[in-house]
């Protein structure tokens, strides 16, 4: 899995685990755009990959070993998190909601644990009343009896509070006796006296109601099961580690489903006693015993829906990545690939936040597992590919193991990842064949996920390359929506922004996204003339909010250059055209040059830094930049002002005081570029006192920062 798990689900028959690295379903999570995948982060890529959340990968083996694609013909409906994921990342949540649309999953994935233990007593409320109908040995008033304690009960489980029931229930016959027994057993296991609850079971295994005797010795296994977790759970329900598990008590819940099994194996409970048997080999440490069964499990089971969903969520949870597990690579095929993979996380080198596994799995340890893989050669071979490109970066080993299959019609989720891995391999020995590579392998890239992420490889190709024109020329087979606009924010100059943003056979969203970077950088840049004309280009209903949230995917607040404020009372200014007419014909004409940072104050764009932050070098957006100049800091501003002696005394009392405020009230500087030292800023505020006392901004400044 990734980083974050959920709460509360040890009591879950599954133990459904979830989350993704960085918290993302709590903060949202920005994508690096590169192909890189050795690096566990918040999201994950349609390639089987070390960095992807272990059940996204455990999935697309599962599905490729059964012939079957990853799964849907749609793209999912990104939650609120997944905005920036486009069609090129995914998580887990967004691939198992293509099944089960209205699965949560963050939630438990049974009843039991959703909506409580009290809830599912109450549930069992239809069965008891058959047994006790079935029974034609039972007197009526037994049976009324029984039926009121069994409410009481039910009522008693959810409110402690209330008065015990059943010393006061009578009955006269053997089978009411059995049956009031196993009601005794039952109200002392959910009020969690599971000792007492085991043995009460114990004692009705032999009872001649049907009913009860096989009911009785199914739950004998189920108050142990709970027995063994009962000290390993704390006040807020969060799950301790085996450490904390009674280990008797386990194996004792262990037996008793052995013994009901072998006396029912196909009775009515004899599905949950299997899948509790797992339970029962997580909770005595047999992990060995218990990644044979998910391997059962996973070529017998099911291959899509929520019960596939389930099984991940809980072999994941119980074996593959919980720290409990000794060797999480003891297991069978699918779960050594997975552990494999997991164990050769390595640090992301474009991301200083980024971190791998401590000690990689070494290339002896994986050579040791070949006859493991006897009857998958193509799955190991891509073991050893990932393990010589991330692990000992070797990419000539890569190509050696990876054929190239770049015109295939369609690719299983295996055969995808190979051939992007040796496109990686590709780009990493800088082939000059890469790019031809990538164009073959557009055509057979048809399953969900698969296109953009070999647009994503030609797009990084070919901005490595000096092609950028390539990407946006008529006929580019590039398409993705997210791939072009973010070459158009980094990476493209001036003339190609200005043909996208002219094309009118482009989508509107991309030639706003060109135009508003072409206008910004420009005017941050100090091409006023080339702004002044582009200016033109906005049209009329163009939003003018939307600029904290302006990235790849999302509209451009165009508006904001024609229609933003550009004055505040006490200092007058006129609208941003006339500004930049000014600074067109003096560039150092410091009124205009106060109004222009006036622009930038009262529009926001001081903590507006999407585009002049590039991504990082290895990822798209990050190899090239043919937008020429340095934007401009508004500090910057200020201090040529207060330095420059043809400023006129208004207008170098009011550069003063924003200079100083640039640090007010936090200290921190609010207006980009350079800090200086708090002893520049009192120099600054001494200045504006004693040489403009008179000026309305001398009087407004109280403090310096």
């Amino acid at each position: 899995m990734q980083l974050k798990r959920a709460r509360g689900l040890v009591m879950a028959g599954l133990l459904a685990s979830s989350g993704a690295a960085l918290a993302c379903a709590d903060v949202g999570c920005e994508p690096t755009w590169s192909l890189f995948g050795g690096a566990q982060a918040c999201h994950n890529r349609v390639v089987i990959a070390p960095g992807n959340d272990s059940r996204v990968n455990l999935l697309a083996l599962l599905r490729d070993s059964a012939g079957l694609g990853l799964g849907g013909t749609e793209y999912p409906k990104p939650e609120y998190d997944e905005e920036g994921f486009g069609h090129m990342f995914l998580d887990w949540g967004m691939v198992t909601r293509q099944w089960v649309p209205a699965l949560d999953p963050n939630a438990a994935a049974t009843a039991e644990v959703v909506s409580g233990p009290c809830d599912s007593f109450r549930a069992g409320t239809p069965d008891f009343a058959a047994a006790l109908a079935a029974n034609r040995a039972m007197p009526g008033a037994d049976r009324t009896a029984l039926t009121n304690a069994r409410e009481e009960l039910a009522k008693r489980c959810a409110d402690k509070a209330l008065p015990a029931v059943l010393p006061g229930v009578a009955v006269t016959s053997a089978a009411g006796k059995a049956f009031l027994g196993y009601l005794a057993a039952s109200d002392a296991f959910y009020d969690a006296r599971y000792g007492e609850a085991a043995s009460g079971y114990a004692a009705l295994v032999s009872v001649p109601d049907p009913w009860v005797a096989e009911t009785a010795r199914y739950m004998v296994a189920r108050a142990e099961l709970r027995a063994a977790l009962a000290k390993s759970i704390d006040e807020y329900g969060f799950f301790d580690g085996l450490k904390s598990v009674d280990k008797a008590a386990a194996l004792r819940g262990k037996a008793a489903l052995a013994d009901y099994l072998k006396a029912y194996p196909k009775g009515r409970y004899a599905a949950s006693a299997r899948g509790l048997e797992r339970r029962a080999l997580w909770l005595s440490g047999d992990f060995a015993a218990l990644g044979q069964r998910y391997e059962s499990l996973f070529a017998e089971g099911p291959k899509d829906g929520l019960p596939l969903v389930d099984l991940i969520n809980e072999a994941d949870g119980k074996y593959l990545s919980t720290s409990d597990n000794p060797n999480p690579r003891g297991g069978g095929l699918l779960l050594l690939a997975a552990a494999d993979l997991m164990a050769m996380r390595v640090a992301d080198p474009d991301d200083r936040y980024s971190s791998g596994t401590e000690a990689p799995l070494d290339a002896a340890a994986l050579a040791s597992q070949q006859a493991s893989f006897l009857r998958a050669p193509e799955l190991y071979n891509f073991l050893q590919a990932n393990h010589a490109f991330y692990v000992a970066k070797d990419y000539a080993r890569v190509l050696q193991l990876i054929p190239d299959e770049a015109r295939k019609a369609s690719y299983t989720p295996l055969a995808f990842s190979r051939q992007v891995l040796r496109g990686q391999a590709l780009a990493a020995k800088g082939d000059p064949n890469e790019a031809g590579f990538w164009l073959e392998l557009l055509g057979g890239a048809k399953g969900l996920w698969q296109r953009p992420t070999v647009e994503l490889g030609l797009a990084m190709n070919w901005e490595r390359h000096g092609k950028l024109a390539d990407v946006f020329a008529p006929g580019s087979p590039i398409t993705d929506r997210m791939v072009r606009e973010i070459l158009l924010t980094h990476s493209a100059g001036p003339a190609l922004l200005r043909r996208v943003a002219l094309d009118v056979e482009r989508a509107q969203t991309e030639r706003d996204a060109a135009l508003f970077t072409l206008l910004y950088k420009q005017l941050s840049r100090g091409d006023y003339a080339g702004f002044r004309t582009n200016l033109t280009l906005v049209r009329g209903d163009a939003p003018t909010d939307g600029l904290w949230g302006f990235g790849p995917g999302n509209a451009a607040p165009l508006g904001l250059f024609p229609k933003g404020r550009t004055t505040q009372a006490g200092f007058a200014c006129p609208v941003l055209q006339g500004t930049v007419a000014a600074l067109a014909v003096d560039p150092r004409d410091n009124h205009a040059r106060l109004c222009l940072g006036e622009f930038w104050r009262l529009n926001g764009f001081d903590t507006f830094t999407t585009l002049d932050t590039p991504p990082s070098r290895g990822a798209l957006g990050g190899a090239a930049n043919e937008f020429p100049g340095k934007p401009l800091a508004r500090g910057a501003i200020y201090a040529a002002v207060i330095a420059d002696p043809r400023s006129a005394p208004e207008d170098r009392a009011y550069a003063l005081f924003r200079a100083v405020n640039c640090y007010g009230p936090s200290g921190y500087n609010g207006c980009g570029g350079e800090d200086v030292p708090i002893a520049q800023r009192k120099a600054w505020y001494d200045r504006l006192k004693r040489d403009f006392p008179r000026s309305a901004w001398a009087q407004k400044l109280k403090y310096y920062w």
